[in-house]
């Protein structure tokens, strides 16, 4: 693989953990705010106290079972560990980085796949090479407003004085 591939790669890389570290944290905020909510319904006689009592034990079930908080936290862990790689690869020979990419990447955090998408637009972006963006999908456009990250388009050059 190219130098060029490994640095895109790891450009990639590191957005797919930050994009999957705040899709994860934020859906632990709202699954535990719906807690609340639900929780919080019932004592105040809203609604049908069966439908709360349903929703009050599907939504930690999930929390559980997916354990949104903790996949945040190894993917913010990872995040970091590809941003220091970041930081050094203009120091570091080709071999010594795709080795380096290789022992990083055995931590990575499963991602969903439209996310992968998205990190690769974002990588585009940063690299500068805008023009190789993915079209994305209804999914992941919804999804990209979600999680605060919108690649679907090409950054908006700012207005100058002579432009107004």
């Amino acid at each position: 693989m190219s130098r060029n591939r490994t640095e895109f790669n790891i450009y990639v890389s590191y957005n797919v953990e930050k994009l999957t570290e705040t899709y994860y944290s934020r859906l632990d905020r709202l699954f535990t705010l719906l807690m609340i909510l639900m929780g919080s319904a019932v004592f105040s006689g809203l609604s049908s106290q069966y439908w709360m009592g349903v929703v009050i034990v599907i939504v930690p079930a999930l929390q559980l079972v997916y354990r949104f908080g903790e996949v945040a936290g190894q993917a913010g862990s990872q995040k970091h560990r590809y941003s220091s790689l970041m930081n050094r690869m203009q120091h570091m020979e080709d071999e010594e980085l795709a080795d380096a990419f290789i022992r990083t990447q055995e931590r990575d955090v499963r991602p969903l796949s439209a996310i992968e998408s998205l990190a690769f637009n974002k990588a585009c972006h940063m690299r500068g090479q805008a023009d190789h963006c993915a079209d994305l999908n209804l999914l992941e456009k919804f999804l990209a407003v979600f999680i605060g990250a919108n690649p679907c388009s090409s950054p908006k050059a700012l207005k100058t004085d002579r432009q107004a």
